[in-house]
C-alpha cells in the first residue's frame, strides 16, 4: 500500500503511523509516538476478523479471510455460546467478513505477468460469488415470486454514506466528541479512540478539516459490497459490509492552552483510505437495516496475503 493510504485518517496528525502485520482492519492510530493526538492501544487485523461454525453454510464456500494468530471460527463460536446470536452479530460488525478481497491500485499488483493474471483470477471469482450471494439474499426477501423484493440494498447510497461517516469520525475525534464516536463506530474501533481522547494533554485543542476530495476520476469507488448471514437459520441476521476507497486532502491543526497554533502542527496531506462500514439486516423484522457503523480502514489485498489466508482456511476446514 502507498504511504498515503497507510496514513489514512492519520493525515490529520491525530494519530501516528505504523500499522503492523497482515492487518485487514486498522483504526487510524497505532502505538508510535504521535505528532498530534496521543495514540491508544494498537490493532492488528488478526484481532478483528470474524468467522465461526455458525457462518459455515453461508461463508465457507467463498474462500474466507482468516486471522493469522488464531481461528476466527473458534473465537466467534465461543462468542455465540456465551452471548447469543444477536450479541454475536453485533460483535461481527467490528470485523471484516471472510472472503473480502480489496483490489489494490495497479502499481501494487504482483510483478510478473503470470502472478498478475492469477491475482485477477482470484478477484474475479470472488467478485462473482459476491454478486451471486447478494442477488440470492435479495431474492430471498421477496414475499412471492411476482412481488418486489422487500430488501433493496441501494448500492448507490454506499459512497455518500461512507464519505459522511469518514468526515463525522474525523471531526468527532478532533473535537473529543465521545458520543458521536460511540454512535458511528464499531465497538472495537470506538474503544481505543475514546482512550486516545482521555490521554490527551490538558490545554490542547485539535482541529481537522477536509480540504477537498482528490483523484475524482478514480475515487471514491466501491471495492467490496457483501451480504453474509451469520448462521444457517433461514431468518438469521445478515451482516452487510462495504469497503469504499476515498481519496482526499486533509488538514489538521493543534492549538495550545492560549488557543495559539502550535508551530509545526498545521499540516496538509493527501491520503487514500479504504473505509470499511457495516450494518445488520434483520429478515425477521421485515428486512429492517440498522444504522451503518465504521469498522476501520482496510488494507488492500496482496497475492501473498490471499494465498496465506486460503491455506489457513483449509486448515480450519480440515480441523488441523
Amino acid at each position: 500500500m502507498s504511504s498515503s493510504s497507510r496514513l489514512g485518517l492519520r493525515a490529520r496528525g491525530l494519530l501516528s503511523a505504523g500499522a503492523t502485520g497482515p492487518a485487514r482492519i486498522t483504526p487510524p492510530f497505532t502505538n508510535r509516538t504521535p505528532t498530534g493526538l496521543p495514540s491508544a492501544a494498537p490493532f492488528t487485523t488478526s484481532q478483528l476478523r470474524p468467522s465461526n461454525k455458525a457462518h459455515r453454510a453461508a461463508l465457507e464456500a467463498y474462500s474466507p479471510r482468516v486471522g493469522a494468530q488464531y481461528s476466527p471460527k473458534v473465537e466467534s463460536a465461543r462468542r455465540m455460546q456465551g452471548t447469543g446470536l444477536l450479541e454475536a452479530t453485533a460483535g461481527s460488525l467490528s470485523m471484516v467478513l471472510p472472503g473480502t478481497f480489496i483490489l489494490p491500485p495497479l502499481s501494487k499488483f504482483p510483478k510478473t505477468l503470470g502472478q498478475k493474471l492469477r491475482f485477477i483470477g482470484y478477484w474475479l471469482v470472488l467478485k462473482l460469488q459476491e454478486v451471486v450471494t447478494n442477488a440470492a439474499l435479495k431474492y430471498a426477501s421477496k414475499p412471492s415470486f411476482f412481488k418486489r423484493a422487500t430488501f433493496q440494498p441501494k448500492r448507490s447510497a454506499l459512497v455518500p454514506t461512507a464519505k459522511a461517516l469518514q468526515r463525522s469520525m474525523a471531526e468527532a475525534l478532533a473535537a473529543g466528541d465521545k458520543q458521536t464516536l460511540n454512535n458511528i463506530c464499531s465497538r472495537r474501533l470506538a474503544s481505543p479512540l475514546l482512550a486516545s481522547i482521555d490521554a490527551r494533554p490538558r490545554g490542547r485543542r485539535y482541529a481537522w478539516e477536509l480540504v477537498r476530495y482528490t483523484n475524482k476520476l478514480i475515487y471514491p469507488s466501491i471495492k467490496s459490497h457483501r451480504l453474509s448471514p451469520v448462521s444457517r437459520d433461514r431468518h438469521a441476521p445478515i451482516i452487510r459490509q462495504a469497503i469504499v476507497a476515498i481519496s482526499s486532502k486533509q488538514r489538521r491543526v493543534v492549538y495550545d492552552a492560549a488557543d495559539q497554533v502550535i508551530p509545526g502542527s498545521e499540516k496538509e496531506m493527501d491520503v487514500v483510505e479504504y473505509l470499511g462500514i457495516a450494518c445488520i439486516v434483520d429478515p425477521k423484522n421485515n428486512w429492517h437495516q440498522s444504522e451503518w457503523r465504521i469498522i476501520g480502514t482496510v488494507q488492500p489485498t496482496t497475492l501473498e496475503s490471499w494465498l496465506e489466508e486460503k491455506e489457513l482456511l483449509q486448515q480450519n476446514l480440515t480441523g488441523q
